[in-house]
């Protein structure tokens, strides 16, 4: 099998989709098998791959698209399929590209990409399943149509949770042509992980990690804590990450005169995030949107309680008596008295039930990912 990635991101960028580029050719090129890459990312880091990589130049807006779609022309002519990282920025030159070469093509969605940037751009303020049938015009509309487009004319698509199947079909992909693979997590780097050392022990640390954005939910734990702390005066929440919601989020805390037992913490380490979930009495995730949570999953890991939203993907790894406990997003009466439950000690420990750990964090390994994407790949390649 020879194959060409399509990446969008690539490190020194961040996120998921620039890690995961860099680890499936590392991984594919150690096995022997034909791998290249095209980035879009102008300062991508190429000594971070062990195989051929060839970048765009041009930093004009349109003029780099026409770079990229000519390297994925010429890099294409030498594989078997192109796999792309994305439904928009990566999928559409390179869905043409294939279609071009008469190559297989294969793309990669771990969200909805016209969603996003709709939140963050053009004033959407749906929740990613209320925008699910909606057609809006303008950019988001075309955003959309290019996400319909690229899944509807791809001969396999790639997400990470069941959850973005069912999405991804009612964009109109067929159903057998959308294969789950979970995405992997480095889980011995989640084991070698230690509690914060000054956590006074009189303390109950109800923990969050995320962006900090409205559908995050994070304004309302400040609420609820705010409530709970008047039965439990040693609990404080502790919330990690950062981001445009934060300046609302200090507005709240004021408001609820709640200074001494809320934290926003800000930008902090992996390492950090761990070492505070290590030490949390309860991990709490109140989001409207979920692909698949790595938050979960490494919670899970370090063997923490968690609550989360029956929301997205969150019901694949919080599985109700067995690894935790779901509620409605945003339905502050119920999240705080599973809070309650588990602050006061009556909550189970995740895989205290028949739950096998082994068999639930297999799914999650390099291995079983890198091992089932190589299948899928070499299998549609071969039909070529």
């Amino acid at each position: 099998m020879k194959l060409l990635i399509a990446a969008d991101i690539f490190p020194p960028q961040t996120g998921g989709p620039a890690t995961y580029s860099v680890g499936l050719a590392n991984a594919f090129t150690e096995q022997g098998i034909d791998v290249r890459i095209v980035s879009l990312t102008l300062d991508s880091t190429t000594t971070m791959v062990r195989c051929p990589i060839s970048v765009v130049k041009n930093k004009h807006k349109i003029i780099r698209y026409f770079e990229y779609f000519w390297l994925l022309l010429r890099e294409g002519r030498k594989v078997d399929g192109i796999y792309a990282m994305g439904p928009v920025n990566a999928g559409l030159p390179a869905l043409v590209a294939a279609k071009v070469l008469r190559k297989k093509f294969v793309v990669k969605v771990v969200g909805d990409y016209a969603w996003e940037q709709g939140t963050q751009r053009f004033g959407v303020v749906d929740l990613m399943d209320d925008f699910q049938g909606k057609k809006f015009s303008g950019v988001v509309g075309w955003l959309q149509g290019i996400e319909h487009l690229t899944v509807r004319m791809a001969d396999q698509v790639i997400v990470p949770s069941k959850y973005l199947q069912k999405i991804v079909v009612g964009w109109g992909a067929l159903h057998d042509k959308v294969t789950v693979i979970y995405n992997a997590i480095s889980l011995s780097k989640v084991q070698q992980a230690v509690p914060v050392s000054n956590k006074p022990t009189e303390e109950q640390w109800v923990v969050t990690v995320g962006r900090l954005v409205p559908w995050k939910g994070v304004k309302e734990l400040i609420e609820i804590m705010t409530e709970l702390h008047k039965n439990f005066p040693h609990a404080q929440l502790k919330v990690l990450g950062d981001g445009p919601d934060r300046s609302r989020l200090e507005k709240t805390i004021t408001e609820c005169q709640a200074q001494t037992f809320v934290e926003l913490l800000g930008n902090v380490s992996h390492e950090t995030v761990l070492s505070y979930m290590k030490s949390s009495d309860v991990l709490v995730l109140n989001s409207g949107y979920e692909g698949l949570s790595h938050v979960l999953v490494e919670a899970l890991n370090l063997d923490c309680r968690i609550l989360a939203s029956a929301i997205g993907g969150n019901g694949e790894v919080v599985i109700p008596h067995e690894t935790g406990d779901l509620f409605p997003y945003n339905e502050k009466t119920e999240i705080q008295k599973k809070i309650r439950l588990a602050l006061g000690g009556t909550m189970p420990l995740p895989f205290s039930g028949s739950l096998d750990r082994g068999i639930f964090f297999k799914k999650f390994e390099f291995t079983t990912m890198i091992q089932e994407t190589k299948q899928l790949l070499a299998t549609l390649c071969a039909h070529s």
